[in-house]
């Protein structure tokens, strides 16, 4: 009779065991426009991996790259209205006035250091209350930057040594540098990244810009002949949000998990991208697969004629910003001053 009760007991005990819910795991949807390939998606797949391995099962993270759930103009809205809990967004691809005080780190300041340019943006938008609001009204949570680096050339038929040297040539340029080398003589050509190979391979265009580890990827060093280390502004305004819904979601320990790996990723990502750029520029004159480049520098006063030429593009950026409300010039002076710190914490 005891062994018959201590078996029901047992078997009642496992009833209620079975009958407990399981605990409960979040499924989160990243979306990226770019390709699952590079330093860029090397690190976001480490660090939403190490999102999930932290969690310990609480939370999974689907991704979807290169635009299968959202194209990159619609990332942003896609990211406020959940059909994307984590999103790679760039300021450049998202509506104006969205996303304008964030696309301070796309001004054409001089910003020669990965690793610096990264941890002062990233400074800035997780202190800065004209940021912080921007992103408590768009619904998002800030994660981390991606800083590719100082804007370099490549190109072919002809060396850029000086900014004298843009006269002439169809280069293939974004953001608002094409009006600035415009500046120099250049006509510049809006095409995309992927078509750069082809461009610059027929003509259609004669530099293009790049940076060391796209010119290894795509491999421009194919069809160019040269690569100029600019080494002055970039464009920077490229990150990682997250829709504050379903951050606010997660249990608490999770979410400063996932902002603490933010900012480890912040800087992580940077180094890496500094470390193979510099590594490529190292390597272009010794030759990929046998083809071998000159690498070409700007001087200082060549910087200086670029930020003569970049000025009028601030001062507008900072009169929209008065338009809008905000103090343009003292956010351009706080970014600039992070920047300056920065570089003087990495040497540059």
């Amino acid at each position: 009779m005891r062994l018959a009760f201590g078996t029901v007991l047992a078997t009642a005990a496992l009833a209620v065991g079975l009958a407990l819910p399981a605990a409960a795991q979040t499924v989160l949807r990243y979306a990226d426009y770019g390709g699952n390939r590079g330093i860029r998606a090397d690190y976001v797949t480490a660090y939403l991996d190490e999102i999930e391995s932290r969690s310990e099962g609480r939370i999974k993270i689907e991704r979807h790259w290169a635009q299968a759930l959202l194209p990159a103009t619609k990332m942003l809205e896609g990211l406020r209205n959940g059909v994307a809990d984590i999103a790679t967004v760039t300021a450049g691809y998202s509506p104006r006035d969205q996303l304008f005080a964030y696309g301070v780190g796309d001004l054409p300041v001089r910003n020669p250091n990965e690793v610096a340019g990264a941890a002062a943006l990233y400074e800035l938008t997780t202190t800065h209350p004209a940021l912080q609001e921007e992103m408590d009204r768009l619904g998002i949570v800030y994660l981390m930057n991606y800083s590719v680096g100082p804007i370099q050339m490549v190109c072919k038929g002809g060396e850029l040594t000086s900014v004298e040297d843009f006269s002439g040539k169809k280069v293939r340029a974004t953001s608002d540098y094409g009006e600035i080398y415009g500046e120099f003589g250049a006509t510049a050509v809006v095409i995309s990244l992927p078509k750069a190979y082809q461009a610059l391979d027929t003509g259609m265009i004669d530099c293009s810009q790049a940076y060391g580890y796209i010119v290894e990827s795509y491999k421009l060093y194919e069809v160019a002949d040269s690569f100029t280390a600019i080494n002055g502004a970039t464009i920077q305004s490229n990150g990682m949000f997250m829709n504050r819904r379903a951050f606010d979601g997660l249990d608490p320990k999770d979410q400063e998990m996932i902002v603490e790996l933010g900012a480890e990723y912040n800087r992580k990502t940077a180094e890496a991208m500094r470390a193979r750029n510099q590594e490529v520029m190292a390597q272009l004159p010794e030759g990929f697969e046998g083809k071998k480049m000159p690498v070409h520098t700007f001087t200082e006063a060549d910087l200086v004629k670029l930020d003569e030429a970049s000025q009028p593009i601030i001062d507008a950026w900072i009169a929209d910003a008065q338009k809008m409300g905000l103090d343009g010039a003292a956010l351009v002076k706080t970014y600039t001053d992070l920047l300056a710190k920065h570089l003087a914490e990495q040497g540059s």
